[in-house]
């Protein structure tokens, strides 16, 4: 009888087995792959997050925060006391957190070469927190202290100071018996007082009708500090008469018709005051931005 000789069919059936076998092997892995992403994605469900991390997140929100509101765009020098104090005094704060800031040192001028440079350290205590289901969203309790330094320099108008994290110092909390930390307590910028309204509208009342900006302008310098900038202009029966301070963004615009009362004016944006913009000048009345 003619057949297949057996040494024809143990191979092929050999291949088989094997083929079997290693498809047996990656459906096992791939079942395996997908219970280890099973248990993974409940894990990370169940799990809360890193409260620490995320406490530390919130401190570098807070710093970038600070060197956006440092970058005023201030043409004039500023002493990193004064700037190290506008820091801390109203910084934007982020998230749920509960946050302390403290001046750590702080040298320099936004008028010199290196700028004014100032060191904060912001610690941060962020609560727990979660939802109410099993599967909700959670949070551990967290917290981080970080420290800062930051580079103001006078003319350099960027979006933000430069700044960078550095290492905290080892006394950054006091031991017993340790003088407190020192806090900046710089000279307050020069300002125009708190009568400074009554004065510039007294005074343009007290003024002839079609008196000439000139002779307005000399009866204001008269009433103020030297460092105080005093502007007149007239267009028609109107004067207009500005007195500011150009480093605090004092500015008080007042205006006088021929035969009426002086009043103040206060509409216009104030972003006009600021470097490179008009000013404190009578053309914020007779001749506003748009």
């Amino acid at each position: 009888m003619i057949g297949t000789p057996a040494g024809d069919v143990r191979p092929a059936r050999s291949r088989v087995g094997r083929a079997l076998a290693v498809t047996g092997v990656v459906v096992g892995g791939l079942v395996l792959l997908a219970v280890a992403g099973v248990l993974w994605f409940l894990h990370d469900l169940t799990t809360p997050d890193d409260g620490d991390r995320y406490a530390d997140g919130l401190g570098e929100r807070v710093a970038v925060g600070i060197a956006d509101d440092v970058e005023g765009s201030y043409s004039e020098p500023l002493d990193a006391e004064l700037l190290a104090q506008r820091a801390v005094q109203d910084p934007r704060l982020a998230g749920d957190a509960e946050y302390e800031l403290v001046v750590l040192a702080w040298a320099g001028s936004s008028g010199d070469e290196g700028g004014a440079v100032f060191d904060l350290a912001i610690s941060t205590e962020a609560p727990a927190w979660g939802g109410t289901g099993i599967f909700s969203d959670s949070r551990t309790a967290g917290s981080s202290v970080s420290c800062w330094q930051f580079v103001v320099r006078a003319h350099e108008h960027d979006d933000t100071a430069d700044h960078r994290r550095v290492d905290c110092p080892d006394d950054l909390v006091p031991g017993p018996g340790a003088p407190p930390r020192p806090t900046p307590d710089p000279t307050p910028l020069p300002s125009l007082g708190a009568d400074a309204d009554a004065t510039v509208l007294g005074v343009l009342d007290g003024l002839d009708a079609g008196v000439t900006p000139a002779d307005a302008e000399a009866a204001l310098r008269e009433a103020f500090p030297a460092f105080v900038d005093v502007r007149a202009a007239r267009e028609g029966d109107e004067l207009v008469a500005t007195v500011g301070v150009t480093r605090s963004r004092d500015c008080v615009v007042a205006v006088r018709q021929d035969g009426e009362v002086a009043w103040r004016y206060s509409g216009f944006d104030r972003v006009q005051l600021e470097p490179g913009e008009l000013g404190c000048d009578p053309n914020l009345y007779l001749a506003p931005a748009t």
